[in-house]
């Protein structure tokens, strides 16, 4: 299958693609002693999928989701190598052709769950830039929110709770009215896991308050 792929088309790459993540999908963990053709595979195809377009992109998402999901905890010493691709989709223009390609790697990230815990530090600040980022889809922007309220829910974000919780604080009081639900979600799932460290934070969340008190009030 992977000779086929790289001698095809890009129409029959897709195909080829999409068929490679549903036989993983099959065999699960017996995929692991493959994965480095797999791997080279994708490696090879990344740069040329965001040449011709979104739609071979995110197929090609699909299929680390797919084995991510396949290989549960055994996933992370894949990340090394599959995270910069994954992340660099933030860091390019910003325009509607890009948006379902972001949508769908901060899906992988809720896949990837506890297998991230060591890479934080990367994938937390490139999160939390795009949910601040007003000149991002007001959909990407939301899914960043919620993608950290679900990972929150899996690894210990303690050390990079107040990273959070001010530009959560931020969008809370002067961001698009649609991504305030999502944001107070998100402050709720990190006060549920600090705990009483929280306490530092509560200043800054009841100037928050007050900001909407006076808004009403107006």
């Amino acid at each position: 299958m992977i000779g086929a792929l790289r001698t095809s088309t890009t129409q029959l790459q897709e195909f080829y693609f999409q068929h490679l993540g549903e036989l993983i999908a099959i065999v699960k963990q017996h995929i692991r002693n493959h994965l480095g053709p797999v791997l080279a595979l994708i490696g090879d195809y990344w740069e040329q999928a965001r040449e011709k377009g979104s739609q071979l992109q995110i197929i090609i998402i699909d299929l680390v989701d797919t084995i991510a999901a396949a290989l549960e905890g055994e996933f992370k010493v894949f990340l090394p190598t599959l995270l910069p691709p994954l992340l660099s989709v933030f860091e390019a223009e910003t325009t509607d052709r890009r948006t379902p390609v972001q949508l769908r790697v901060l899906k992988a990230f809720a896949t990837f769950g506890l297998n991230l815990e060591e890479y934080l530090h990367l994938v937390v600040p490139v999160i939390v830039r795009t949910f601040e980022r007003p000149d991002a889809a007001l959909v990407v922007r939301k899914a960043a929110i919620e993608t950290t309220t679900a990972l929150c829910r899996r690894i210990n974000f303690a050390d990079f709770a107040s990273r959070i919780i001010h530009p959560l604080s931020r969008v809370l009081r002067a961001g698009p009215s649609e991504l305030r639900m999502a944001a107070m979600k998100a402050l709720c799932a990190l006060l549920t896991q600090i705990g009483s460290d929280y306490a530092i934070f509560i200043p800054l969340i009841n100037r928050v308050r007050r900001h909407f008190v006076s808004q009403a009030l107006d």
